[in-house]
């Protein structure tokens, strides 16, 4: 997914926001979940790691995160991706549209940001929600402007 290079302010300093701490809900072999109370967003920091992981390693990573999207009722989500080394298969893709996308969709999530390294080429279909997608996706390779867009959230910024 992510190009190599190095790695960009992670998940954890996004959601942390408006100098709010963002609380580690969740970490395992591949990635951290933390979560911000206050802005309702939830990320994750997938670890370099993700160059030994399997399909199956990434659907139970992404179901578990699900379950948290919908626990805590997260309106913005960001996913750190400059580490992230995993070659998934086409059909997992799919799979995380039909079985991932839709929880997001039920939970009420309204954005949806990747994060990639500063100076990353990010593919254009990156930018851009998949078919059945409810929330709006966008990518991007500086941590203040997906900051700012995902604080948009509800027409408010997350700091009022």
């Amino acid at each position: 997914m992510a190009q190599a290079g190095a790695p960009s302010k992670s998940a954890e300093s996004l959601i942390q926001g408006q100098a709010m701490s963002a609380t580690q809900i969740y970490d395992a072999k591949f990635l951290t979940i933390l979560w911000n109370e206050k802005t309702r967003t939830i990320g994750i920091d997938w670890k370099e790691t993700t160059a030994a992981m399997k399909d199956e390693d990434f659907k139970a990573d992404l179901t578990h995160f699900a379950g948290e999207v919908e626990r805590r009722g997260a309106r913005g989500i960001l996913v750190d991706v400059s580490r992230f080394r995993h070659k998934m298969d086409p059909e997992v893709q799919q799979w995380r549209i039909k079985d991932i996308s839709s929880r997001y969709n039920a939970a009420g999530v309204e954005r949806f940001a990747f994060l990639f390294p500063e100076g990353a080429q990010v593919p254009p279909m990156m930018n851009q929600s998949s078919p059945g997608e409810k929330f709006t996706t966008r990518a991007f390779t500086n941590l203040d402007q997906a900051e700012n867009w995902l604080s948009e959230i509800g027409g408010q910024s997350a700091a009022d």
